[in-house]
C-alpha cells in the first residue's frame, strides 16, 4: 500500500497557498541535501545479497504496480530470523525455497518477525509458520487487522470501502475502474492460528546486535521497525522509503481519522532517535543513507499536497472524489483509486483537525469548505 511519487505528485509542482498551514506541516528544510544509495544493483530473483555482515537483502515480486517487496534474512548463532513474508503466491514461495537451499547454511529459521498487516508484508505468515514451525511476531493492532482483514471485514470489505468512496465523491468513472481493478486482500495473505506480540521499546537480541522495535502510525495502526543504534542499522518496512511515498489513507472504519497527523508525529519520532548515518533498509526501493534527509522530503511532500488541496477549497467547496483529477494524474488503476481516495481524505481530515476546514455533507456527498477567509495570495 504506497504510492508512487511519479503517480501521486506531480514533478515540480507547489502550491502558493502555505501561510495557513500549521507548524508541524511546515519544518522542513528546502536546501537541496543528497540520498545515498550504497548499494545500486537490486538481487536476482530466487537470490539473496548481503550488505553487511549477517544481513541479507531479498528481493520479491508482486501482482501490482509497486513491482516488488524487499524481505531480510539475519542469521544468529542457532539458525535465521525473516522480516516480512512477501505476498502469497506460488512463484514467491518457489523463490524462498530457493533463496533458504542457498543460504541457510544448515540452520533452520527460527524466528519471523512481520512489520504490519499489508498483504505484501504479511503474505506468507502461515506457510512460513508451518514451514519452520514458529510463530510470527507482530505488534497487537497488526495482528488483529489482519485477522479482520483476512475474513473481508473491516475496511478490507471492498462494498463497504465501495459505498464509503461514493459517499465521499467518487466519479462513475472512478468507480468503474476501481470494481473492475481492486485486488481483495484475502487473495494474497494467509494467517496462522497464532502469534507471539511485540510491543514498542522491545529489545531483540539477533545476530550479536541488539535491536530495538520502534512503532508508528499513520499508514498502518501499528506498524513495527527494527533499529540497531550501535551499528546504524534500521529495518523500515513502510515508515521510511526512499523515491516513493509511503500511502497514507483514511479507511471507512475510521472514516474522521487523522491519518496523517499520525505519520507526521511519527516522522517526528525518527527524526529525533535516528542517527544520521543510519544505513535504512526500506521495505520498497534500495536501501539509503542519509534517513534526516529523508524525512524532510517527506514533509515537504505533505506539505505541498495540503497547501494544494487548501487551493481548491478556497476557489469553494471540494470532496475526495472531486480531488482525484487535481492531484492525481490519468491512468489510476483500481488498486490505487482507493490509496488516492484514502490520502485526499488524510490530507483533508488533517486540515479539519487543525481548524482550516469543516466537514458537511451536501447531498449525501462529504464535502469540505474553508473555515475563514483565506489570506491573501503571494
Amino acid at each position: 500500500m504506497i504510492t508512487d511519487s511519479s503517480i501521486f505528485l506531480r514533478q515540480g509542482e507547489t502550491a502558493p497557498y502555505t501561510s495557513a498551514l500549521p507548524d508541524a506541516a511546515k519544518r522542513m528544510s528546502t536546501k537541496p541535501e543528497e540520498v545515498l544509495y550504497p548499494f545500486p544493483a537490486y538481487p536476482e530473483a530466487g537470490k539473496s545479497l548481503e550488505l553487511v555482515p549477517g544481513i541479507r537483502w531479498i528481493n520479491s515480486p508482486l501482482p501490482f504496480r509497486l513491482r516488488s517487496i524487499n524481505l531480510y534474512m539475519l542469521e544468529d548463532t542457532d539458525g535465521w530470523t525473516l522480516i516480512d513474508c512477501g505476498y502469497s503466491r506460488d512463484d514467491v514461495r518457489t523463490q524462498w525455497e530457493q533463496i533458504w537451499g542457498s543460504t541457510l547454511n544448515e540452520k533452520p529459521v527460527n524466528r519471523l518477525i512481520v512489520t504490519h498487516f499489508h498483504p505484501d508484508h504479511a503474505g506468507n505468515m502461515a506457510w512460513i509458520s508451518e514451514r519452520w514451525g514458529l510463530r510470527p511476531k507482530m505488534t497487537q493492532a497488526e495482528w488483529l487487522i489482519a485477522n479482520l482483514a483476512a475474513q473481508n471485514l473491516n475496511a478490507a470489505n471492498i462494498a463497504h470501502r465501495r459505498a464509503f468512496y461514493i459517499a465521499n465523491g467518487l466519479s462513475t468513472e472512478h468507480q468503474t475502474i476501481l470494481h473492475t481493478g481492486v485486488i481483495p486482500y484475502s487473495r494474497g495473505v494467509r494467517l496462522p492460528m497464532n502469534y507471539d506480540r511485540l510491543f514498542d521499546g522491545d529489545e531483540l537480541s539477533i545476530g550479536g546486535r541488539t535491536w530495538r522495535i520502534i512503532t508508528a502510525q499513520g499508514h498502518s495502526p501499528e506498524h513495527a521497525s527494527l533499529y540497531c543504534e550501535r551499528d546504524g542499522l534500521l529495518i523500515a518496512g513502510d515508515q521510511l522509503l526512499p523515491e516513493i511515498t509511503t500511502n497514507v489513507s483514511v479507511w471507512p472504519d475510521e472514516p474522521d481519522a487523522d491519518s496523517l497527523g499520525l505519520f507526521l508525529q511519527s516522522l517526528d519520532r525518527y527524526d529525533a532517535m535516528l542517527h544520521p548515518g543510519t544505513l535504512v533498509l526500506p521495505a520498497h526501493r534500495r536501501p539509503f543513507i542519509g534517513v534526516h534527509t529523508r524525512i524532510r522530503q517527506l514533509r515537504l511532500h505533505h506539505r505541498e499536497r495540503l497547501a494544494c488541496l487548501m487551493e481548491k477549497a478556497i476557489q469553494g467547496p471540494v470532496s475526495a472524489g472531486s480531488l482525484l483529477t487535481h492531484l492525481f494524474p490519468p491512468g489510476l488503476d483500481g488498486h490505487q483509486i482507493g490509496f488516492a481516495m484514502g490520502e485526499a481524505l488524510a490530507h483533508l481530515n488533517y486540515l479539519v483537525n487543525q481548524g482550516l476546514l469543516r466537514r458537511f455533507t451536501d447531498q449525501g456527498i462529504i464535502c469540505f469548505a474553508t473555515t475563514k477567509p483565506p489570506p491573501a495570495l503571494s
